[in-house]
């Protein structure tokens, strides 16, 4: 007999580890106890019982019981444990888990809930017109016992005859909550263990339609998975001919994830040794079918689903390339009649839509009837062909231009629709998955800098060269859009500050009377559109702010801002793309970067006194290291722990080099070690060669750099000897130094 009130009780334990270790005394044991009897007196009625894991709440709990006596850690976890539960999970399909049943005792609420749960991507999926009979079909055939309900804040309940709709109002919303289907029991008295299991096979039964749905979605979703697994094992270099001229392509061996269901593979297109461009071939493992695209210089030339690979025994795969854009109905047209003669030309096999052959894939060998290399090859060739066409291939780069949807959804869309998020916790796991590395600190003091006042948002970035200012600015505004840092952001505009910059003309431009038209900058180009999607962020990037005075041009600006009065910009009636008067609205973020060094202006207190002032001078070695590939780690480890040395000691001179320093080192160091060994440079040799390079012309100073030379002249000379270059460099700064009371790299 299970008596409620003392699980219950648990939950009047203040202390977080006293209160999680009851529970994993006694109520984990308890579902175990259940669940195993639950198997051991049904699994005869059916043997599918026999091949479900199990998986427990007890690590958890342990995790968070050590945690709770960690100090770093305390505070955040105090409120973890509420709950134990076991659940039955089939693993049998590749990367597809299905949720089978779970028993939960959720104390806090005063319940047991007995369940299986489901990601919202197969309702996604199966809401499609295509599949939505089938949806309907489980609905019917779901007993009115079992409740439907997601969690998001707290239990939303959601009718079985509204649960279609309930689906389609998520999607337009954007939002993707775990749905669970079951039973919802009280947990108060005294319970029977008898009679749980009773109901747990009975809820077991009657989950049955959602189970047999679930599996054969689950199945169609593995297939892909597998399909994808195979397209990116495959990294031989490989040949395309473009436009009668031969280049290699190289794919990286490397997947990385770009965010939740996201990878992308990069591949890079050589003429011989020159790189011509770059790209990657992404994968899109629910969104909310699964996909791969071919990107180009950070725009998608080919979307398609691979699902559909797998509805018939033999399928020929073919691709359709279409070009729609608002107002532009004959250049389309232009594009698209361009495109279908250069496959032509290139030898494509087009069929009577248009379309080109990718490969023929067979059901039952689960592999395409030619080489995994020859359809990448198809495939990234059309995509070069397409970006040619568009003028956007390396080469002339084209304006990206806003397309408009297929109708038909046998086209794959390429339009990306662009919502964005403040939500904290998102833009972390952005920016994380983004391969930088900034900390928590910087990136939430960068957040409430920059949304802490509604009425401004800007925020200065001061600190030494290549410790990552700009790209802060850039990956935290994708990770706003929801966007990984390649990708081109149409709300997010980085502009270059020139010294010749001495009034407000050089943000908000001026009317020229001898042109008789309006001169616009990107700025203005940012505000106008700031003004018209008001419900969108928008983010300017003033890249080394203070190379010009920073009071003269951005005068109109800060006083703008602090009035909330327009800016006047002419007096022209009949001028019709350029408003009189201009506000800065709410949704407008300006992030400044500066440099301070002898060709920079220093910084008003007028200016000052409107910002939020950032130092980011501080560089987290370990974390980069930790997400170099592979191929680096591998070459460069020896030379990585003096460069840390060195860098160590130029830290407490304020002297100390960023990311992009010591990654291009790096680089440099990778690129020796791969030439013939014939004619590459020792190790050493080319470690002393870079630091000449890119360290030593760095350092300057007076007299307080006298024991830093001294320190590096050691190191130096116990590292590589006195004939090596940054020896003799360091050595004459030591004895311009003695002769005239400050010294230089330069001469």
């Amino acid at each position: 007999m299970i008596q409620a009130n003392n699980l219950v009780d648990i939950m009047n334990i203040e202390d977080t580890t006293l209160r999680n270790q009851r529970i994993l005394d006694e109520v984990q044991p308890l579902a175990r106890k259940i669940m195993d009897s639950f198997i051991a007196k049904y699994s005869k009625r059916d043997s599918y019982l026999l091949q479900l894991k199990i998986h427990t709440h007890e690590q958890t709990i342990k995790t968070t019981i050590a945690d709770s006596k960690n100090p770093k850690y305390a505070e955040k976890k105090q409120n973890y444990g509420n709950k134990g539960f076991v659940e039955f999970i089939d693993e049998k399909l590749y990367e597809s888990p299905l949720f089978i049943l779970k028993l939960e005792f959720h104390l806090a609420s005063r319940e047991i809930r007995m369940m299986m749960s489901s990601d919202f991507y197969p309702f996604w999926v199966l809401s499609k017109r295509t599949q939505v009979h089938e949806l309907e079909r489980m609905v019917v055939e779901l007993h009115d016992d079992l409740k439907i309900f997601t969690i998001e804040e707290k239990k939303n309940f959601v009718d079985k005859n509204e649960f279609i709709d309930t689906i389609s109002n998520y999607i337009r919303n954007r939002r993707k909550p775990t749905i669970y289907f079951g039973k919802i029991l009280p947990l108060e008295g005294e319970i029977e263990e008898e009679q749980l299991i009773e109901q747990l096979w009975d809820t077991y039964q009657k989950l049955s339609p959602i189970r047999s749905l679930l599996e054969k979605e689950a199945i169609e979703h593995s297939q892909s998975l597998m399909l994808i697994k195979d397209i990116q094992k495959d990294v031989q270099p490989f040949h395309i001919n473009l436009f009668s001229k031969t280049y290699e392509v190289k794919v990286e061996e490397e997947v990385k994830k770009v965010k939740t269901n996201e990878y992308k593979q990069i591949f890079y297109i050589y003429d011989q040794d020159q790189l011509i461009t770059e790209g990657h071939i992404g994968f899109y493992t629910r969104d909310p079918h699964e996909s791969i695209g071919i990107i180009i210089n950070n725009r998608g030339f080919i979307f398609s689903q691979t699902r559909k690979l797998f509805s018939r025994e033999s399928y020929n795969w073919y691709i359709r390339k279409s070009y729609r854009e608002r107002g532009r109905h004959n250049e389309n047209q232009q594009y698209q009649e361009q495109t279908i003669e250069e496959l032509k030309n290139h030898d494509f096999r087009l069929n009577e839509s248009n379309a080109f052959y990718v490969g023929t894939f067979e059901e039952t060998t689960k592999s395409f009837t030619e080489p995994m290399t020859k359809i990448k090859e198809r495939l990234i060739t059309a995509a070069a062909i397409f970006a040619d066409v568009r003028g956007s291939l390396t080469f002339p780069k084209g304006v990206k231009s806003i397309e408009i949807p297929e109708e038909d959804e046998d086209i794959e869309s390429e339009v990306e629709d662009y919502s964005s998020s403040f939500d904290f916790s998102n833009i972390l796991d952005l920016v994380e998955q983004s391969g930088f590395t900034f900390s928590l600190d910087i990136i939430r003091d960068f957040y409430l800098n920059l949304t802490s006042l509604d009425d401004k948002h800007f925020v200065i970035l001061s600190g030494i060269s290549g410790t990552g200012k700009t790209q802060l600015c850039r990956v935290f505004a994708n990770a706003v859009y929801g966007l990984d840092y390649s990708e081109e952001n149409p709300y997010l505009k980085v502009v270059p500050v020139r010294p010749d910059w001495m009034d407000a003309t050089s943000l908000f431009g001026y009317y020229s009377s001898f042109e008789k038209r309006y001169m616009k900058t990107e700025f203005l180009d940012m505000l106008l559109q700031a003004n018209e999607e008001k419900d969108k962020p928008h983010f300017i990037v003033l890249d080394e702010m203070n190379l010009a005075r920073v009071e003269y041009y951005l005068s109109d600006y800060l006083s703008a801002v602090e009035s909330r009065n327009p800016i006047q910009l002419h007096n022209i009636d009949d001028l019709k793309d350029v408003p009189k008067t201009i506000e800065i609205p709410h949704n407008f973020y300006v992030i400044g970067t500066i440099n301070v060094d002898e060709t920079t202006h220093s910084i008003s207190d007028k200016v000052l006194d409107r910002s939020f002032v950032m130092t980011l001078s501080d560089v987290d070695f370990s974390s980069f290291w930790d997400r170099l590939e592979e191929k680096f780690k591998k070459t460069v480890q020896n030379e990585w722990d003096l460069l840390l040395t060195i860098h160590r000691n130029l830290t407490t001179y304020d002297l100390h080099f960023g990311y992009r320093t010591m990654n291009e080192m790096i680089r440099k160091l990778y690129k020796n070690s791969m030439l013939p060994e014939d004619l590459r440079m020792e190790p050493l040799v080319a470690l002393d060669g870079v630091v000449a390079e890119k360290v030593i012309p760095k350092i300057r100073g007076d007299e307080r750099i006298s024991e830093l030379l001294e320190v590096l002249a050691n190191l130096f000379s116990q590292q590589f000897g006195e004939k090596s270059q940054v020896y003799k460099h360091i050595k004459r700064m030591r004895e311009d130094l003695e002769r005239y009371g400050s010294t230089q790299f330069w001469r």
